[in-house]
């Protein structure tokens, strides 16, 4: 009888590719593949937290460091935001694409002990990271959904992969179930990550600082005639509804105070006319228009070294009890009231704001 060779004409099969199955063959999952099947919902939250402490980094630490560079090249209080919005955005994408493409890891990856692979649990280079980094700015970006396509594929799917990883095919595993890293690379690497995580928290308190700074800087606001102005805190605003008249016209809404100024020319009175005169006529005025009035005694002060003087004047408006501050000021062209109020109730608090709004009125040319 004849003998035949039974391993003749058989499918081959490579180790680590292939595995038979009756008549065809069909490829063997990736080692990375089969060890994040095994991971739990735990990946998932190590994922979210290095997201947020790479979204830190990125938003406090080089958004700033471009902030402030775009501001001394122009060397303007407020740069151009497009550029600056522009180079945020590139070193943004670079930040994903290289430290991904190159390492396997970002900062917040590293604190977290989690890797990106490939298939071989190698970091993935430039081309699967470039095409996780594309598909990141739609599933992580925190503007679209919040981030909220990633984190469902994360929980859902068997290998615990978002949309990147998938078109990528590459996997976030655990830095433990890799092996023993070499220790120069890791110890670069963890040098590099801290000088980064220390230059980001030097501009992150820079960056806050200064916009803490910007927005509640002090606000100078200018007569209409831009002759005289008054400076006030930043929560004060405009509002010249409540006298059109005014020359000068700011509130505090939100601890209802409020400051006008009104300013007449000297030629509109007698050659005569004196700072105590004018006082009275401005007292009466406003007495003229209230309820039950109360006035308090008068005293010379010194607003900017100008002469003045402040009284103080309590009435009912409306059926509400008002308090005033009012001052009088002269000037060598002008006279002018300084008149400040609020509920009486909240006079008390109030009264050391409004006097030193009062005391910042000066001339344009003293600002």
């Amino acid at each position: 009888m004849e003998e035949h060779d039974l391993t003749k004409n058989q499918p081959t099969v490579v180790p680590g590719e292939y595995a038979t199955h009756g008549s065809y063959r069909r490829p063997e999952p990736d080692k990375m593949a089969v060890l994040s099947g095994t991971y739990g919902v735990s990946i998932f939250f190590r994922r979210w937290a290095a997201w947020m402490i790479d979204f830190i980094l990125i938003v406090f630490g080089y958004g700033g460091l471009v902030y402030f560079a775009a501001k001394k090249v122009s060397e303007a209080e407020t740069p151009n935001m497009g550029m600056v919005v522009m180079f945020f955005l590139i070193g943004s994408f670079c930040y994903y694409l290289l430290l991904e493409g190159l390492t396997g890891y970002t900062l917040g990856k590293f604190v977290l002990r989690i890797q990106v692979v490939n298939g071989e649990g190698k970091p993935p280079g430039i081309v699967k990271s470039l095409i996780r980094t594309l598909i990141h700015l739609v599933d992580t970006n925190p503007l679209l959904f919040l981030g909220l396509p990633a984190g469902i594929c994360v929980l859902v799917t068997p290998r615990k992969q978002r949309i990147g990883d998938m078109a990528a095919n590459t996997y976030v595993v655990k830095v433990r179930d890799l092996g023993k890293a070499g220790r120069k690379k890791t110890g670069i690497f963890a040098g590099a990550i801290i000088l980064m995580t220390i230059i980001s928290a030097i501009l992150a308190v820079s960056l806050i600082s200064s916009l803490i700074t910007q927005i509640t800087k002090p606000e100078v606001f200018v007569s209409k005639d831009d002759q005289f102005g008054v400076t006030a805190p930043w929560s004060w605003s405009r509002d010249y509804t409540m006298n059109e008249e005014a020359d000068i016209s700011i509130k505090n809404e939100f601890t209802e105070r409020y400051l006008i100024v009104l300013s007449e020319p000297k030629s509109d009175f007698d050659s005569s006319m004196t700072l105590r005169e004018y006082k009275q006529i401005v007292q009466d005025h406003i007495e003229s228009g209230l309820k039950i009035p109360q006035s308090g005694s008068a005293s010379d002060i010194v607003v900017n070294g100008y002469p003045a003087i402040e009284f103080t004047l309590k009435g009912d408006v409306d059926g509400a009890p008002i308090m005033y501050n009012v001052t009088t000021i002269e000037t060598p062209s002008h006279y002018h009231q300084v008149l400040a109020w609020t509920y009486a109730s909240r006079y008390g608090r109030a009264q050391q704001e409004l006097r030193k709004i009062r005391d910042s009125f000066r001339e344009m040319n003293m600002l």
